[in-house]
């Protein structure tokens, strides 16, 4: 069968650049991850409010490119990314939705903070298996007390 493939595949430039416009259009924040010395592209991430009045959840997502993985750009990012929601949007959670074996990004979540808050089975199949999706949040004041101490 041709064309179906659990490969990573390498985004065509114009296509990629065309869905970090839509997603950053969708964002109520949206960052461009880039490197400090060499002003290199390393990635993105969002928080998009969907109810900013009632329910003030901000959903994160963050992607970065592969050679830019563990070596801590994620977690600053996302540390950033989520204290600029609690500070300057006034949400009171931020919350994410990963797949089971991205085991690194969940550990990073978890390191800052984050607790896994349900589970949705066989939410994705990839390479030849189920994957269960994880929801996992973060509230403004668990976070205030980690972050936000005197």
């Amino acid at each position: 069968m041709q064309g179906v493939t659990a490969e990573p595949t390498a985004p065509r430039p114009t296509k990629y650049k065309e869905f970090l416009k839509t997603l950053a259009e969708n964002s109520t924040i949206w960052f461009t991850i880039v490197h400090r010395e060499t002003g290199q592209f390393m990635g993105q991430c969002s928080i998009k409010v969907v109810e900013p009045v009632k329910n003030r959840d901000g959903l994160f997502g963050i992607s970065m490119l592969p050679k830019f993985w563990g070596k801590g750009y994620g977690t600053e990012a996302t540390r950033f990314t989520v204290d600029h929601a609690f500070r300057a949007l006034g949400v009171q959670r931020v919350s994410l939705t990963i797949l089971e074996g991205n085991e690194a990004a969940i550990a990073v979540y978890k390191k800052i903070g984050f607790k896994e808050e349900g589970r949705k089975r066989r939410a994705n199949w990839i390479d030849g298996h189920w994957e269960d999706g994880l929801s996992m949040g973060v509230l403004d004041e668990e976070w205030a007390e980690m972050y936000w101490k005197n």
